[in-house]
């Protein structure tokens, strides 16, 4: 936040493209949420490369909201230090190539969505959805049951990892379809909000591995991933904290149905979206056809396949607490994992998580055709470019709970 001069209240700026920009008043009507654009009126924020790859299919419609915006110039800004300066002075190198790069992909096609494969992914999803249900329903077996359970958790994974793309606009290029598209899928498939997981999973990719302000990073008070994520010494005693490993296989998926039943609820009662109410409606319609047990069971399979997954790239890299680069952020607090067609398949393309957060609106299939260039650009700027086997990743997930686990039953107790 920068203080404006006299005895005017304290105005919300973002630095855009060489300008402080005045959000005031705009934080509140964000339509991403007043927390995420909140991140970037701090000191050293530089909220250029943020915006432009997260409205990448709509950065004409954000430029002409910028325009109705009160600015002024960075050197116009008495406040800031000689070290600030030098800070942005060095990303400014790191923002032209990475701007070039990001160009030059786009020139490539990389951006344009498949049509055809984004209707492969949904008829597998759709296959395994009703073959999945039909097992459940028309058998009494209970191994075949089972059996049921498993293929229709796989179709919630096949779910999980297209809604994801959906959120990110990067299945047909068009916002308003992926946006239907994401809240019809998480909704019918996964039984949550699609808008309320869209507004945390940008906090996510705003602020990756950033303490206080990563919403996927943050698992208080359930699961510690880093001991400087510790809110108060006497979190010391805090016997899931202690025995966290033991008890995760247990409570990700008790996590995951509390956030199903009451937090999307929740939020459908205060926003009240007819297409999440439909989307939802239709899942607890399905939940009601193959009975309590089955849906627990299959939550159970789906939950701990997309939530170990998404702990592969993330959870055992370093924190911080200060401001970053954008490209910095990305290759310091993420990593690809096995980069192979198998991989790419069970992991739904979110091994390729670095390419990922650099480019968000860019389709995860073609995330691969960057990783040569992108590995380039991390090493021309002196940062790490991590890739890890599937075997790797998960070692160092694993051993890092155990790691914090050690940490914390280290710590003086009360």
């Amino acid at each position: 936040m920068i203080n404006s001069s006299g005895k005017e209240k304290s105005r919300l700026e973002i630095l855009y493209d060489g300008y402080y920009y005045d959000v005031t008043d705009f934080v509140r009507r964000h339509p991403g949420g007043r927390e995420i654009i909140g991140f970037f009126t701090h000191p050293n924020e530089d909220a250029t490369l943020p915006i432009q790859q997260f409205h990448a299919r709509s950065l004409d419609k954000v430029n002409g909201i910028m325009r109705t915006l009160k600015r002024r110039q960075m050197e116009d800004i008495p406040e800031i230090s000689s070290k600030d300066k030098e800070i942005q002075t060095r990303n400014n190198v790191l923002t032209e190539d990475f701007t070039k790069l990001y160009l030059e992909l786009k020139a490539e096609g990389l951006f344009h969505p498949s049509y055809f494969h984004v209707a492969w992914r949904l008829i597998e999803m759709l296959f395994l959805g009703f073959l999945g249900f039909y097992v459940i329903t028309h058998h009494s077996n209970h191994w075949i049951k089972i059996l049921g359970c498993f293929i229709l958790a796989m179709a919630q994974g096949r779910a999980g990892w297209l809604m994801h793309e959906g959120g990110h606009f990067s299945l047909t290029g068009n916002p308003k379809v992926d946006r239907s598209l994401q809240v019809y899928i998480m909704g019918i498939f996964v039984g949550i909000s699609g808008i309320l997981w869209r507004r945390h999973h940008n906090l996510h990719h705003a602020m990756t591995q950033r303490i206080g302000k990563d919403s996927d990073l943050d698992a208080s008070p359930i699961f510690l991933f880093n001991i400087n994520m510790l809110d108060a010494p006497n979190q010391a005693n805090h016997l899931l904290y202690r025995y966290q490993l033991w008890f995760l296989p247990f409570l990700g998926p008790i996590v995951a149905l509390y956030y199903i039943i009451w937090e999307s609820w929740r939020y459908l009662q205060k926003y009240r979206v007819g297409q999440e109410i439909f989307s939802i409606g239709i899942y607890y319609l399905i939940v009601y056809w193959i009975g309590f047990w089955p849906w627990i069971f299959t939550n159970c399979i789906s939950v701990s396949y997309l939530h170990f997954n998404f702990g592969l790239s993330h959870t055992h890299l370093p924190v911080t607490d200060k401001p970053t680069h954008w490209v910095e952020h990305g290759l310091v607090h993420t990593a690809d994992v096995d980069q192979r067609p198998w991989c790419d398949w069970w992991m739904g393309y979110l091994n390729y998580q670095i390419e990922h957060h650099l480019f968000p609106t860019m389709p995860q299939f073609r995330n691969k055709l960057a990783v040569d260039r992108v590995r380039a650009l991390a090493n021309k700027h002196g940062l790490p470019y991590y890739v890890y086997s599937y075997r790797e990743a998960v070692m160092k997930m694993v051993y890092n709970m155990w790691d914090v686990t050690q940490q914390v039953k280290q710590l003086p107790r009360n």
